[in-house]
């Protein structure tokens, strides 16, 4: 399995960071995990072509998550137009957005003989899909816009993506025991906001989930990455910051 970050900031501009992205690689297959601005060129830079992917998992509707399924949907629909379906996982209330998508944009996000097709999953309750030779494990987070967390296990490894959450028992119960995991860390503990994770309610998940390492991403400006990710790494779980186009694959960081 490999896991390459396309983008790890957020919605504001930064010259070196996109909004969230993720690119999922394992059992042959290529997936896009959410998809902020600029995450397709992102993309073919990790070295894969957007339009070829096997999929796409949201892990919720804000646009810094999403914003790129648009251009996607287009390029797909420009001739050699894709010739099958494009599936999409992600929570409930995203079948709908993307209708209104199409309603918005018409036959310029549709394909002649396919399109794309969502599988929607729970907001209450534990949920699981198979992504052809990946198991995908999800919980309702604690946000909004039909946000969960994201557990993808393939190869003998499980990879946690926290999307945007607040403090989550949830998000602990799916990355006990993960080798990766990815988790925003948006907002300084002296300002808090609700929906989103300070670093020490993210030392807590770490702390009580034990996984093998942690990524860090999705900082605010007001929020020091030095300093959270020191307070995070004195859990004794390897924790870094990594960067667009970072990559993590069998346990080793590149």
């Amino acid at each position: 399995m490999r896991f390459t970050v396309l983008g790890s900031g957020t919605g504001l501009p930064d010259p070196t960071r996109g909004p969230a992205g993720f690119l999922l690689q394992a059992a042959g297959r290529a997936f896009l995990v959410d998809g902020g601005s600029g995450t397709l060129q992102r993309c073919a830079a990790a070295g894969v072509d957007p339009r070829t992917l096997d999929g796409g998992i949201y892990s919720h509707r804000h646009p810094d998550h999403c914003a790129d399924l648009v251009p996607l949907l287009f390029a797909m629909h420009i001739p050699p137009e894709r010739p099958v379906d494009y599936p999409i996982w992600a929570g409930e209330g995203f079948a709908a957005y993307l209708q209104g998508l199409r309603d918005l944009y018409g036959r310029w996000i549709d394909f002649a003989q396919a399109g794309a097709v969502v599988t929607e999953l729970s907001l209450a309750e534990p949920d699981e899909a198979d992504l052809g030779g990946i198991r995908l494990r999800t919980r309702p987070a604690n946000h909004g816009a039909g946000a969960l967390h994201l557990r993808f296990e393939a190869d003998g490894c499980a990879v946690v993506f926290s999307g945007d959450t607040g403090p989550s028992d949830a998000l602990v119960e799916l990355a006990t025991g993960a080798d990766l995991l990815v988790c925003e860390c948006a907002l300084p503990d002296d300002a808090p906001v609700q929906g989103h994770l300070t670093p020490s309610a993210v030392a807590e998940i770490v702390d009580a989930a034990q996984p093998k390492a942690v990524w860090l991403t999705h900082f605010y400006p007001s929020t020091d990455p030095q300093r959270a990710t020191a307070l995070v790494a004195r859990t004794g779980i390897p924790t870094h910051r990594p960067g667009d186009l970072d990559r993590w694959g069998g346990g080793v960081r590149h």
